[in-house]
Order: structure tokens, then sequence, then C-alpha cells
């Protein structure tokens, strides 16, 4: 219960102050020289090492302690240089407020640091040296406190890095890229050294790519020149990964007041007689709040095309968002957003246009009467979009037959991608080799009859609730067992399940 480790793990102080409990000591006996050694996880520019010596309470009478000690230090632990002659240590007091009573100035540079005991304070070395706590403080020459923190994700694409400085530091060499071993190695194309100012330096990226991991790290440039102290001090390698997408609305900024409601920024047809649509509720809140993709708000269009108006839109002026009129950045590929309907609705024809580019709806006509979220990604290349000078994006339902519809539709999402997104239709699975299918359309009761023809019918546990699903019914089951080969847990509004 005397080990090593009890010098470096806090075990025995309370507030700076150490116990007399032996087993938060450290007890070396046995053959001789006694020797302790550190190793820390890298090369430091060590200031000072204090001290608590060994403290029981016989100390004062027969002393354990280390009197005397030869001091070594390395930065690779094989060569070894001594620190001066031999360094005397203080007696401590054998209380149990003992404070660190001897201070060893280093200023060396190490990686290890090895304390040889030459004697002890009874004059018995067979009894053995000890010690109770050893603390060893450190130059912050070392750029730190890295601001992304090292992981951190959806980082925005034009973030400028900033650290702490190393005390040091004539200058900082910044090597950034998506290239981890290029970082390590140091053999990125381009490195730029930017004069230290203050504690504190910052690093403008400018323009980095959307959904990308980045490494990066300083190398502190020093500004003393001493034997033994490196010219450069070598960084850490932190990382991080860049925002997917850019947003170009998301709706989470509008409220209820002006100059800030929903309305005030996506135009509508208020006052125009062509234009039947209306953005936002009639009365407070404008947003929906209730009915989103993502975060806490999305964007209901009314359109009413059944009678004076052919078509409904709301319009976004390009600078009243904060996507900004240049879509040729980070290698910009897909529009996307998210709509959700109404089965009310009457099935129009929805459209989105960017400036003078008109892109109709390819999915299904009724696709706007379905209460899911569905995702529309308009590939811009593919309809000729000048990305360039983007002036305004609209987003609209027309009449698609003679006479027109109504209804609500809600938007949300509206994002920029670097890369074409895909919708993955489902197919149905081939009935050979079904072990069982499970349609839930019983509308009662609490068995799921298995149409496979295989007998695997299930009980549903946990009160299940019968109801309408988008094909014929559904059941909300917590779980469903089927007896003869499996168990299915259903936590979804669940209208079919096949097993093969």
């Amino acid at each position: 219960g005397q080990g090593p480790e009890n010098t470096v793990n806090d075990s025995g102080l309370i507030g700076d102050l150490h116990s007399t409990v032996l087993n938060d000591m450290w007890l070396s006996t046995g053959p001789q020289p006694t020797w302790i050694q550190y190793e820390f996880d890298k090369d430091y520019k060590l200031h000072q090492m204090w001290v608590w010596n060994h403290n029981s309470l016989l100390e004062p009478a027969f002393g354990l302690g280390v009197n005397n000690a030869t001091i070594e230090y390395s930065v690779d632990g094989a060569n070894w240089t001594t620190l001066g002659t031999t360094h005397e240590f203080n007696q401590a007091s054998g209380t149990p407020d003992y404070e660190a009573n001897t201070t060893i100035d280093l200023s060396v540079v190490a990686k290890y640091v090895k304390l040889t005991a030459n004697g002890n304070f009874s004059g018995a070395p067979q009894y053995g040296f000890g010690l109770s706590e050893v603390r060893f403080f450190y130059v912050p020459v070392l750029a730190r406190e890295p601001d992304p923190a090292s992981g951190s994700t959806d980082i925005d694409v034009d973030a400028v890095l900033s650290w702490r400085a190393g005390r040091e530091a004539a200058s900082h060499d910044v090597y950034l890229s998506s290239d981890a071993q290029a970082v390590i190695d140091e053999t990125i194309s381009s490195v730029d050294s930017i004069p230290a100012g203050s504690s504190y330096a910052s690093y403008n990226t400018e323009e980095l790519d959307l959904g990308q991991m980045y490494y990066w790290k300083i190398n502190e440039v020093t500004e003393v020149s001493e034997a033994g102290i490196p010219a450069t001090w070598q960084g850490d390698v932190w990382d991080f990964s860049t925002q997917e997408y850019l947003v170009v609305d998301g709706f989470e900024d509008y409220n209820d007041y002006s100059p800030d409601e929903i309305y005030s920024t996506w135009l509508d047809g208020y006052e125009t007689p062509t234009n039947g649509s209306q953005v936002g509720h009639l009365n407070p809140p404008f947003a929906e709040p209730g009915i989103v993709h993502s975060g806490s708000q999305s964007m209901p269009l009314h359109y009413d095309n059944s009678t004076t108006a052919i078509y409904s839109e709301a319009t976004a002026n390009i600078a009243d968002l904060a996507i900004g009129e240049d879509w040729t950045k980070h290698g910009i590929k897909t529009l996307s957003l998210w709509f959700r309907g109404d089965t009310n609705n009457s099935a129009d024809s929805m459209y989105v246009k960017i400036d003078n580019t008109k892109v109709v709806y390819g999915g299904e006509a009724d696709d706007i009467t379905q209460t899911v979220w569905q995702p529309w990604n308009i590939e811009l290349a593919d309809h000729g979009v000048n990305l360039i000078n983007v002036k305004q994006i609209i987003i609209g339902l027309e009449r698609s037959g003679p006479v027109g519809g109504k209804g609500v539709v809600y938007f949300d999402d509206i994002r920029l991608y670097p890369y074409s997104r895909e919708l993955l239709t489902p197919v149905e699975p081939s009935q050979a080799d079904l072990v069982g299918h499970w349609t839930f359309d019983e509308g009662s009761g609490t068995i799921a009859s298995d149409q496979s023809g295989q007998s695997n019918d299930g009980t549903f546990q946990g009160s299940p609730r019968h109801v309408p699903g988008k094909i014929n019914g559904a059941s909300r089951v917590a779980q469903g067992t089927c007896p003869a080969r499996s168990t299915v847990h259903c936590s979804l509004m669940a209208t079919t399940i096949r097993l093969r």
C-alpha cells in the first residue's frame, strides 16, 4: 500500500497539507540505490519541483524521508543529464498539516525525471527511503486551449481558429489540412506563420469545405535562445469537422413582432389578386411551432388557386437571408427542402424558382396531401441554375388542371449541399421464403394475424391502439410476440412488417 504512485495521486493531501497516514506515501526498501522515475506525456519546459517528504508520525525521531538526492532528466529515457550536484531535501514535520518544504529549480526541458536517494534522516539506509508527494511545474510554452475544441463537429466553414499562445512564442506556425498525416509530418503544401502578439492568437481559415474533417496544430517558434531549449515547440494535433450544409432558411429566427414576422421576409400574395398565397397563420404565432421537421418552427404556406389566382407563391430576397448571393462556394450541388402536406389539400403542382429558373416537383401529385415530412432535392446543375449572384428564391403551387385547389403546405430546412442527395425508394420484397407477414389491419383485439401462411400469429402486448394507417390499418403496440420463431418489437406506428 505504499507504492510510488502515491507520490503523484494526491493521496493524503487536503488543501496541499499532507497527512501522516503511511498508505498515503511511498516507501522503498531493498537493494540500493533507491530511485523513483517520473514520465510525462511529452517534453515540457520544467520550472520547479515541489517535494513533500516522508511524513510518518515517527519522522522527527526516526526519519525515513530522503535527505539528499541526485536528480537526472532526459527527453528520450535513454540519455540522461544530471541536474547540478546533489540536492538537499528538508525533513517533514511528522504532523497532519505538513506542507511542501522543499523547492528545486529545474529550468530544463525533459520528458523524464529521475530521483536517486543518497540517504535518509535516520542514517540507516536499510530501513528505506520515502516521499509523500512530488509536484512538477512547467512553463506553458506550447499552444493550448484550442477553439474549436478538438473533436468539435458542425463548425462553420468560415471559422476563425484560436488558441492560447505559448508563453515564449515569437511567432506561430499554423498547419491545417484534411490530411491528418500531413499535419503530423508537417508536409502540407502551405504553412502560415503569424507573429505573436498577445496571450491569445487566432487564424482566419477563410473558406473551408463543407462536411469535411480537418486537422490542425500550432508550432510555437520560441523567442529565447538557450542551450537545450528547442527553437520550435511542436504542438498537439487537434481536429474538428465542418458543417454538412449551408442554411438558406431554417425558419427559426422569426417571431410575431415587426419587422421579424415570417411574412415580412417571405412575401406572399397579400393584396395581389393573381397570387393566392398566405405565408404564416392568420393569427399569432405566424410561424408554425407544432409541425416542424427540425428546430422549433416551420413555414406554413396557405394556397388558394380555386378562384381568381392560378398560382400561390412566397418570395424571399436572398439579401434578407443569411446565406448570401454567391452559391458557387464550397462546391454546392443541391438545394434541399422538406415539405409536409395536409389530407384536405388539393393536389396542385408544386415548384421552386431560383431567380428565373423554375423547377417543378417531380414526385407524386398527391404528395402534398401526405402528413409526413418529405425531402425535395434539386440538382442545381441539371436545371442550369446560375449560382454566381442569386437574388431571389420562390416556393409556390399552381393549378395542375383547369380548376385549382386550396390547402396548406409546411416547409422547413431549406439547405445547400456540396453533393447530390439521393432519396432511396423502398422496393417491396419478394414473397418467397416469408417467415411472417403482419399487416396490423385487424382493427381490434390483441392478435396480429400472420399472412405468410406460416401461422406465426402474434399477440400484442401493452394495450394496442388500432388506428387508420397510410396503407389500410395500423396498430401502435409496445411489443408483439410471435411464438413460433421470433419476437417483434414495435415502437412506431406500423403498417406492415415482413420477416424472411
